[in-house]
């Protein structure tokens, strides 16, 4: 038989539990796969323009078209399988850039500007170039594909998986690739990187280089018309390179190309800097920016020491100059990429040509000890079996945006790789302030 005094205990321990829960901060919300039970249908780039977005969504579409490429799609293949023009697109709305996982393209995503102009980061490619994706088996359903797993509005989480595979022969892929993209609403895209073998005796079933930098070009658009002009050089900024641990900064620049697009001079390249200033902001005990200084905002990745990228294993290079390792490409374009059509994996642009196009200044490639004679090195180092195990079992991480300038954008770097570990967080990215 209770008495009062059982009743008076149990309404203050009711009344105690009650307290303790009002003022006790609530666990954060669990992130996950969307709560649904049927896929969205993918939608018409007009629709995507009139959807009005709170934040940032992940959204499949159905007719995406690089800018400026009004060719045909069909037949398919050589095209792209199923739907080239599919698309996954990430959209802040009314902010200026779009982050596009094109199925023409590889699916292999980049920060498409207002401009047209696109900045890409390169994946997985099997050393030796003996497998990647931009060929046509490259661009196959199978070989190479996206999903949406978060569709915000708070997050989105997207994640690509792909199959490196040679140009003639995609029946043994040379190595699996797994990338998570997760974005934020203030514009930055947290990337988490890391591939398996499915050649583990062979060098050509490892990679080492899974950050290039290359912009894509409208087609029948001279790039240097996207790019900041020079006031005293009358050249063009195509590349910056931000130690986020100093004011170290290492410029790269283009005089246009002559006439035919084709000049011997490769846009005759000049920089501010030289080798010991790259290999020092290659080997920052942060890490650094990479930066297209396009006109408007400006494109940038932002990886290093601090996100799994170890500064003993890390080499810049700059392809204009083979002192960095570099291929000496310089202003060199191909319109093999992002619209691949009958342009598979190697294909210098012609005059005149009717597809969207690319320039690659500038690569990051994990190795040591540093390249010194360009290609030549290259081909050596890729049969160093030890290094290529290592890549395999390393998880990378890194932070893509677009700033408005450059010391905006190498104090942002600052703020996310001096949390170290916590880099690899998807977290770490969304909560960055501008």
């Amino acid at each position: 038989m209770k008495t009062s005094f059982d009743y008076l205990r149990r309404g203050i321990l009711i009344y105690c539990a009650a307290i303790f829960l009002l003022f006790t901060p609530s666990a954060p919300a669990q992130s996950g796969p969307d709560p649904i039970f049927e896929k969205p249908a993918p939608i018409t780039m007009a629709e995507l323009a009139k959807t009005h977005i709170d934040g940032v969504r992940a959204i499949e579409v159905k007719d995406y078209r690089y800018p400026g490429y009004n060719g045909d799609y069909k037949p398919s293949p050589p095209h792209a399988d199923l739907n080239p023009q599919d698309a996954v697109i990430v959209d802040w709305g009314d902010k200026a850039q779009k982050f596009v996982f094109s199925h023409e393209a590889s699916y292999c995503p980049f920060m498409q500007m207002p401009s047209g102009l696109s900045l890409c980061n390169q994946f997985f490619e099997g050393n030796d170039g003996f497998a990647e994706l931009f060929n046509t088996p490259g661009r196959k359903t199978r070989n190479s594909f996206v999903d949406i797993i978060e569709s915000g509005p708070q997050r989105i989480w997207v994640r690509w998986t792909y199959f490196a595979v040679n140009a003639d022969d995609d029946s043994k892929p040379a190595l699996r690739g797994t990338e998570d993209y997760i974005a934020y609403p203030n514009r930055l895209v947290w990337r988490r990187l890391s591939y398996q073998s499915m050649m583990p005796d062979k060098p050509q079933g490892y990679s080492w280089q899974p950050i290039d930098f290359f912009a894509a070009i409208p087609a029948g658009v001279s790039w240097e018309k996207l790019m900041r002009q020079d006031p005293q050089h009358g050249d063009y900024h195509v590349a910056a390179v931000l130690d986020a641990a100093s004011d170290h900064e290492y410029d790269l620049f283009f005089s246009a190309p002559g006439p035919g697009r084709q000049d011997p001079g490769c846009g005759h390249p000049r920089r501010n800097g030289d080798n010991a200033l790259l290999r020092s902001i290659a080997t920052s005990p942060l890490g650094f920016a990479m930066v297209m200084p396009c006109t408007g905002n400006m494109p940038f990745i932002i990886f290093g020491d601090a996100s799994g990228f170890p500064k003993d294993k890390s080499q810049i290079v700059d392809h204009s100059f083979n002192d960095t390792g570099g291929d000496g490409w310089g202003a060199t374009e191909w319109d093999h990429w992002p619209v691949g059509w009958i342009n598979s994996q190697g294909h210098t642009r012609e005059p005149n040509s009717p597809y969207p196009y690319h320039i690659g200044p500038m690569s990051h490639y994990i190795v040591t000890p540093p390249l010194v004679n360009g290609p030549v090195d290259y081909f050596v180092r890729t049969k160093d079996m030890a290094l290529n195990r290592w890549s395999e079992q390393h998880v990378y991480y890194a932070i893509q945006g677009a700033g408005p300038d450059l010391e905006s954008i190498r104090k942002l770097a600052k703020q996310w790789l001096e949390k170290g570990h916590n880099c690899a967080k998807p977290s770490s990215a969304g909560e960055l302030a501008w």
